[in-house]
């Protein structure tokens, strides 16, 4: 088992450095030239990354996957920025050599990294439990459907995966070439980068005491730590999103080299690709390019680059949105249903999405939003549903930390702030407040933490070096941010470390801290291995369910007509040639006599003419029927 972690590893790392290489090579092209490797890596990995899942998703679209076609499209990768992969090698050496470690401070930040570092990649190598709620539902399960079917095609029966799928293609590749441990060090890798970024970030704007303490300040936040050991996709979407700001504020500042516009296009891209949410870092671009029309002396070729900027952002992401528009008749699906319509959507549906969006947070209005600093600090169990894994310790209150409470205000007290720091907080409030209006779910917050991180660790370093009460006030806050920072990572990824080392078998490990996967296995042991379940109920996790399933909730997969009666449900099932139907206990033995017409009376129907028959022995909510033809 430890070598199968070990070869984990050491494939990821060969296809981190295969994308650095294209990277580099595409900055050549652009002619832009980073300030060292800390600015360099990010950028060069993360358009590496990019290029990668869209080959990925070519291989797929025309039914070319497998461990062979993955390793091939890494070679490709590779192949182009090669002259440029003997570089990292003794780049990465001379950084490390470079270190000074001349102070007590500068040794317990080290430690710091390397402790955070250590526990996120234990946590990410450790088989995803109860705590990856969507890595289980779609990330990482909508991918593994894709390769159990050889090809990348249309899923009716669940709405995201009709979203932009940039991180679940390397999620893909991660498990055509190794499995779930490689698939998830994609995303773990996309924290590491942006706290590289943001040291590059602070670094350039204010010094490398700012670069190191804002980027102790992102690796501190419990939340990122939480999210680099699982298989979600918002921290690739705050790196694009961190980068696209970080490219804009070099274009913007000292200089003016076309090449980082178009560089900040292209990641603004990638972002698209990742999320609809990054139509907002798109709105902040365009309004950083629209000052700078207005600005310009020569209105017309700014507003040349600004309308380019926009055209290489959206052809970009372009294929994502086309690709949604073929399969579902809508390019945001399912979102602007009143607007595009969509397949296997309804207005209702559409209501109730975004009633349960509405849920979080802590209500609307201008005193509420001014409020968001304060609660998301003190009150951040208004903002998101966090696994009970870190509630023993209450390390829930420091989900986001105090220190961009404490810090970020300072700064801009204690003198100028300068552009990079005007461009972080500008896209941090633009961004907030639009994310405060549609959905207050603080883990969609994560793209204006790197900027307002580096805020932090530039106020910091000001205060550090301004006497020695703001001395030893700075430093405490930092040690203290770091150590709550680092007991959250050992909390999430303590249960799992034997596992990831190879020590505890994944299925022993899985079956004593997953309700999942243990329900997951009671259901492919109780049907045989051609059967085709169609699941009930809200978002089941079913990456580990070996057999082909439909989810029956999540879009309308069934018309009105088909729940009408208990002769229509049957008709439906054998059109979808379901064997078997999983569903919750309340929906198969309600409480009350369910409305005629309803779904739950049709299952009944069925049960009471026995073409419904309860099978296998399990626990939990769910109930497992087989699916019996009349004769």
């Amino acid at each position: 088992m430890y070598t199968v972690v070990v070869i984990s590893l050491l494939i990821w790392l060969a296809i981190v450095w295969a994308c650095f290489g294209f990277g580099a090579s595409v900055l050549r092209r652009l002619r832009v030239a980073p300030a060292g490797l800390a600015e360099e890596a990010p950028f060069a990995v993360a358009l590496g990354m990019g290029a990668l899942s869209f080959l990925v998703l070519g291989a797929g679209l025309l039914g070319f996957l497998g461990r062979w076609p993955g390793a091939l499209l890494v070679a490709v990768v590779a192949a182009v920025g090669g002259k440029h992969l003997l570089r990292l090698p003794r780049e990465v050496w001379a950084a490390a050599a470079g270190l000074r470690l001349r102070r007590l401070g500068a040794v317990l930040l080290l430690v710091f990294f390397l402790a955070s570092f250590a526990l996120t990649l234990l946590g990410a190598l450790a088989p995803s439990g109860d705590n990856d709620y969507d890595g289980l539902v779609y990330h990482l399960g909508i991918p593994k459907v894709y390769l159990r079917d050889g090809r990348i095609h249309f899923i009716p029966w669940l709405s995201h995966s009709n979203f932009p799928f940039g991180m679940e293609m390397l999620y893909l590749l991660g498990l055509m070439l190794r499995g779930q441990a490689l698939a998830k060090l994609f995303h773990f890798g996309c924290a590491w980068l942006i706290a590289l970024a943001v040291y590059a970030f602070g670094k350039r704007w204010r010094g490398p005491l700012a670069g190191y303490l804002g980027a102790a300040a992102f690796v501190a936040i419990p939340l990122v730590g939480w999210e680099a050991m699982i298989a979600y996709n918002d921290l690739a979407f705050a790196l694009y999103a961190f980068l696209t700001i970080s490219a804009l504020s070099r274009w913007r500042g000292e200089d003016r080299s076309a090449g980082w516009l178009w560089l900040a296009a292209l990641m603004c891209g990638l972002a698209l690709g990742v999320k609809m949410l990054a139509g907002v870092v798109l709105i902040f671009s365009v309004i950083a390019l629209g000052w700078e029309v207005v600005r310009s002396r020569a209105a017309g070729p700014a507003a040349a680059r600004g309308a380019a900027f926009v055209l290489i952002a959206l052809a970009v992401a372009g294929p994502w949105y086309v690709k949604s528009q073929v399969w579902t008749g809508n390019p945001v699906y399912p979102f602007f249903y009143q607007r595009f319509g969509g397949k296997y959507w309804t207005a209702e549906r559409a209501e109730a999405y975004t009633a349960a969006q509405k849920e979080f947070g802590a209500g609307g209005g201008p005193v509420r939003f001014a409020a968001l600093p304060w609660n998301l600090t003190m009150n951040p169990h208004l903002f998101f549903d966090q696994p009970q894994v870190m509630r023993p310790m209450n390390v829930l209150i420091w989900t986001f930390g105090p220190l961009l409470l404490a810090l970020v205000p300072l700064m801009l007290l204690a003198g100028p702030v300068g552009r990079p720091g005007w461009m972080a907080l500008g896209f941090a409030a633009l961004y907030a407040a639009i994310w405060f209006a549609m959905s207050q779910n603080g883990r969609y917050l994560l793209p204006i933490l790197p900027g307002l991180c580096a805020c932090a660790g530039a106020a910091g370093a000001r205060l550090l070096a301004s006497g020695r009460l703001a001395l030893a006030a700075a430093a405490a806050a930092f040690l203290l941010a770091c150590a709550s920072g680092a007991a959250a990572d050992l909390i999430l990824s303590g249960p799992g470390v034997r596992a990831a080392l190879g020590l505890e078998p994944p299925a022993a490990y899985l079956a004593r801290t997953s309700q999942a996967y243990s329900f997951a296995q009671a259901v492919n042991r109780a049907t045989p291995p051609g059967a085709r379940i169609l699941v009930f109920g809200d978002e089941p996790r079913l990456f580990y369910l070996e057999r082909d399933y439909l989810l029956g909730d999540h879009t309308a997969l069934l018309s009105a007509r088909d729940r009408g009666s208990p002769g229509a449900l049957l008709a439906a099932l054998e059109r979808l040639r379901v064997t078997h139907v999983l569903a919750p206990q309340e929906m198969m033995f309600p409480t009350q006599q369910p409305s005629s017409g309803s779904l739950e009376a049709a299952l009944q129907g069925l049960v009471l003419q026995g073409a419904l028959r309860p099978v296998g022995e399990y626990q939990g909510p769910y109930s497992l029927w087989i699916v019996v033809k009349p004769q």
